[in-house]
């Protein structure tokens, strides 16, 4: 098993090498966040995941995306993110378009549904919706992607997500699932701060290099919701 001080210096060098999550990317407005630890007695491997929505440089539904991080003792792979670690987790209705057509950013006025891996979601996105939701559009009237995204949660969060099944072709060794994070105090990289100086990794890499959970006490509160980002997807 790799040391705390191992497991740091891996997470740090994604930061360097801009492959580890940066909340506050200025191409991408966050949505939300997770992160699923896997351990055994000899390894480990952390995915965590950053669902948002890119800005107009991408158009459709090509904007709403997962990006999976990847670090981990026996990956088989480079550490970090790849080409196939964008999942795409929204799609067309057919009798209802999102967008007038592929280039478009904006959605169409009258949006009304969107697919979610097979499942049919309805929209909501009225301007009393987006209020109770404390979501303001970027140039309202017109209904953009950050907006629809994060309207869609935390209803349906599980299925924006990654699956069990991508989960897993990221995990070549099948170690099992021993943590699972819905929320934590992320480091701010724009400024700066590396995993190693964050609380939240420093007890991470301590629980998962003695397999300790109780190592993960955290002191600070959660900064991961998207409100805490506000100059993600600002370029």
């Amino acid at each position: 098993m790799d040391t705390a001080e191992q497991i740091l210096e891996q997470l740090d060098e994604g930061a360097r090498g801009f492959v580890f999550p940066m909340l506050d990317n200025g191409y991408v407005d966050p949505a939300d966040v997770r992160m699923n630890i896997y351990r055994d007695d000899t390894d480990w491997l952390m995915i965590l995941e950053a669902l948002g929505a890119y800005s107009p440089r991408v158009s459709a539904f090509d904007s709403f995306q997962n990006c999976l991080h990847v670090f981990g003792s026996r990956l088989g792979r480079k550490p970090g993110t790849a080409n196939e670690d964008f999942l795409f987790p929204l799609g067309n209705c057919d009798d209802a378009p999102l967008f007038a057509n592929e280039y478009d950013w904006f959605a169409r006025e009258d949006a009304s549904c969107v697919m979610v891996r097979g499942r049919r979601i309805a929209l909501d996105l009225t301007p009393q919706s987006l209020k109770e939701k404390g979501i303001q559009l970027i140039e309202p009237p017109q209904k953009d992607p950050p907006a629809i995204l994060r309207s869609l949660l935390p209803d349906h969060r599980g299925i924006l997500l990654a699956s069990d099944e991508e989960l897993a072709k990221r995990n070549p060794c099948r170690l099992p699932l021993w943590m699972r994070l819905d929320e934590w105090h992320h480091p701010d990289l724009a400024h700066n701060e590396w995993p190693s100086q964050s609380e939240t990794f420093q007890m991470l890499a301590a629980a998962i290099a003695t397999g300790d959970k109780s190592k993960y006490r955290p002191m600070k509160a959660p900064n991961t919701h998207w409100k805490n980002w506000p100059d993600g997807g600002t370029l």
